[in-house]
């Protein structure tokens, strides 16, 4: 028997993004129109927008991350596991700069229960998916804000739009050069992570009930995902963790040192555990066959422009 969650997978590859918007908006109209549920007010949370911030040795673009969506968001619920200076710099942003953030923390290894996490602790009732690696201009939070301080509160809404990927350094776009989810999204007790398996690899995904949800698709790039700007080792961690997730998070649940295991798999894939020369030939590759990127920067990142 075939799962809902291989479903999900299934439709989506057939109907691809337009026609499931399609698909969800027609059954959301139908189920607002007939009274079906009673909306986001009976969900007792004030108007607002909670960033969730799942944290995992972050301290690269945490700062500039955060930063950048202030004129956004009322409160940041990070949700953190680091081992490395992360959790301090976001305590410093918090003190120094008066950011209304709430931290816990949670071992690694499980990104869907730390999404959900975030999601139970936040008090608003728009949440937005800040990743620490996604900059926005400095113009499209406000943008973003006037844009659903216009819809009908009765509504619940997935809210997406792109943010241009950068890869190697912060002058260079990755092959795929946009990254589109539904970022912003209205709370409902409904919400739930899972893990989907595309092609074998298991992504965590917002599984929102389609009869609920209005899909709406912001066209304009809002800011930029740093998705693998990162120092060598750090990327080489990245990298490898990526490739061999759903392992990373049986190794960690077990106990295990995740660096042990990352140096493990970069021996069998490079030919050294040295994660640093892994990462710099990493680099290497990726910017070596990459576009240039000659787009606007938030004004926050134009000090890292050398960044390496």
């Amino acid at each position: 028997m075939i799962s809902k969650s291989s479903l999900r997978v299934i439709a989506r590859r057939i109907l691809g993004r337009r026609g499931v918007f399609l698909l969800r908006n027609v059954l959301s109209e139908i189920s607002f129109g007939l009274g079906f549920y009673s909306g986001p007010l009976s969900e007792g949370r004030e108007f607002g927008v909670s960033a969730i911030v799942c944290t995992y040795n972050e301290e690269d673009w945490v700062v500039p991350a955060l930063l950048s969506a202030r004129d956004l968001v009322d409160e940041y619920v990070v949700v953190d596991s680091s081992t490395d200076r992360t959790p301090e710099l976001i305590n410093e942003l918090r003190e120094e700069e008066g950011l209304n953030i709430r931290m816990t923390r949670i071992p690694p290894g499980d990104l869907a229960r730390a999404r959900m996490t975030a999601i139970k602790n936040a008090r608003y009732s728009w949440i937005l998916n800040l990743d620490a690696d996604f900059v926005y201009f400095d113009w499209s939070p406000k943008y973003i804000r006037g844009f659903i301080e216009g819809l009908d509160r009765r509504r619940y809404y997935l809210l997406y739009w792109p943010l241009i990927l950068l890869c190697g350094d912060l002058k260079h776009m990755c092959k795929e050069a946009y990254h589109v989810e539904h970022w912003l999204f209205t709370y409902s007790s409904k919400l739930t992570y899972k893990y989907l398996y595309v092609d074998g690899t298991p992504f965590e995904h917002l599984i929102a009930p389609v009869y609920l949800y209005k899909a709406l698709m912001i066209v304009k790039p809002m800011g930029l995902h740093l998705t693998s700007v990162r120092k060598p080792l750090k990327l080489a961690y990245k990298h490898i963790w990526y490739l061999y997730r759903d392992e990373f998070q049986k190794w960690s649940r077990a106990g295990g040192d995740p660096v042990e295991l990352a140096r493990k798999k970069a021996l069998e894939l490079y030919g050294t555990d040295n994660l640093e020369e892994v990462g710099r030939r990493i680099i290497s590759e990726q910017v070596s066959k990459l576009p240039e990127y000659k787009g606007e920067y938030p004004s926050i990142l134009l000090k890292y422009l050398n960044y390496s």
